[in-house]
């Protein structure tokens, strides 16, 4: 799975087609299951600013020949009726959110003209256009699909509002999307969708997490957030190198996409990082405190970060944004093995801190206080244990999400086969594309040579 965003999405010219989900023969019906905390803070966002750009996720794979477009079409809204949050949207109705359900066989599609496009600049727009009116959070389901069909290998591409999904989604309609298309295709008329396997609905987690009542107030982690968020006066931790903007100032969002290690610096970096009983989202954390302190940032690099919680098998095949945060510090040592050796045990800390729900932190803490509206967060994703990861390569998978504006740094870390990769969003400064740049390559510098070290430690045994 390629992790990138939409100008960076480089996809052949082709026949252009693309469909949205028209909910105006469903009604919908009222839910009383209110928006998760995450779609809450989205939703809200949205709210504030009905102009901005919207916050979408897209997936894209390859299939051999032209496209079967009616049986695209079936796969797309079987997918829709599969997956609970995709025939779900939400309404306003005054200062009030409310949850609508829809019956997905009340849901219908429109679909475009085909259009042939001759430059990949002109399919890329197309597709950035379709995306931004289909996945929008308020309405109906906010769901997009386009192919970009060609004579030998042609391309689909699947997006959604950020309501609806996270980066495990995106491993996740790949593989169902690729195989509910290559079953329609094969037998137009027999096909039946249900030999996928079971998956659960989001709209149900969602109840579950708003009907969670205990009482986390004793719980032994809870010091530890408080703790946490006490050290930088209720404010969540913000990159700790200079990105050229003032408080309050936002600009446009600077990407960079970059491969850190192959495959087999890959393999021997976990295996560096496995010695001291660490893991390699632990090694790149000590990598990237080792880059801040060579800039002057400090030898401490406090940072949230998100991992999913399908915590039980019964929402491994489940779209939705399954995603919590926790915070750990990483302390620079004496050089990077004795960074990691510490930092793994933190991560492992940080990771039963997870645990304990946003919202009562936030409780307890007495809410945030006003900082940057992004979070510096550095999110780590193995592609390799997600459904389907065994045909992302053969299918030229990717993970595309959409380029809006910035006010801190995040980062992405991916691994694949392929290896170690890095993307990273950041407000587009003169002092900020310096920073940048001095920041990831002593990142890069710091991995390899932890590489280097552990290659040449083991020919010497």
């Amino acid at each position: 799975m390629r992790v990138t965003t939409i100008d960076r999405f480089a996809p052949a010219p082709g026949t252009v087609v693309q469909w949205a989900v028209d909910a105006t023969a469903s009604t919908g019906v009222v839910s009383a299951i209110p928006p998760s905390f995450n779609q809450s803070h989205h939703l809200a966002s949205a709210a504030a600013d009905p102009a901005g750009e919207s916050t979408w996720l897209a997936a894209s794979f390859d299939v051999d020949g032209p496209v079967d477009l009616k049986a695209i079409e079936r796969a797309f809204l079987s997918l829709i009726a599969r997956h609970g949050t995709l025939h779900s949207g939400f309404v306003r109705d005054g200062g009030r959110v409310i949850r609508h359900l829809h019956d997905p066989a009340a849901l219908r599609v429109i679909v475009t003209a085909p259009r042939t496009l001759t430059t990949v600049s002109a399919v890329r727009g197309a597709l950035r256009e379709g995306l931004r009116h289909a996945c929008t959070p308020f309405g109906g389901p906010g769901c997009h699909l386009a192919t970009i069909d060609r004579a030998d290998r042609s391309t689909i591409l699947c997006g959604f509002d950020h309501a609806h999904v996270d980066a495990y989604s995106m491993a996740i309609v790949v593989d169902d999307l690729a195989r509910l298309y290559a079953g329609y295709r094969a037998e137009p008329g027999a096909f039946d969708p249900r030999i996928l396997p079971p998956a659960a609905s989001f709209v149900d987690y969602c109840a579950e997490e708003a009907g969670d009542d205990r009482d986390f107030s004793r719980h032994p982690g809870m010091d530890r957030w408080v703790e946490f968020f006490a050290r930088h006066d209720r404010r969540p931790p913000e990159f700790p190198l200079d990105l050229g903007l003032a408080p309050g100032a936002r600009a446009r969002q600077a990407v960079d996409v970059r491969t850190l290690l192959g495959p087999r610096d890959t393999a021997t970096f976990a295996a560096s990082c496995a010695e001291s009983g660490s893991s390699v989202y632990a090694g790149i954390l000590s990598a990237m405190a080792h880059a801040v302190h060579d800039l002057g940032g400090g030898s401490e690099m406090p940072v949230l970060f998100p991992m999913h919680t399908r915590r039980s098998r019964r929402w491994e095949n489940a779209m939705g944004w399954f995603t919590t945060n926790a915070p750990v510090t990483i302390t620079v040592e004496t050089d990077l093995p004795a960074t990691i050796a510490r930092a793994g045990p933190a991560v492992r800390e940080a990771v039963a801190l997870g645990e304990i729900p946003i919202p009562r932190v936030l409780e307890t803490i007495g809410g945030l206080r006003a900082g940057r509206t992004d979070i510096f967060m550095v999110s780590y994703v193995d592609y390799r244990r997600l459904p389907g990861a065994h045909a992302h390569d053969l299918l030229d998978a990717h993970h595309i999400s959409n380029v809006t504006s910035a006010d801190d740094a995040q980062f992405w870390i991916s691994r694949t086969e392929s290896g170690l990769a890095l993307r990273t969003r950041y407000p587009d400064t003169a002092v900020a594309r310096a920073t940048m740049d001095a920041f990831l390559g002593g990142v890069g510098r710091h991995a390899a040579a932890e590489t280097l070290r552990q290659s040449t430690a083991n020919r010497a045994t």
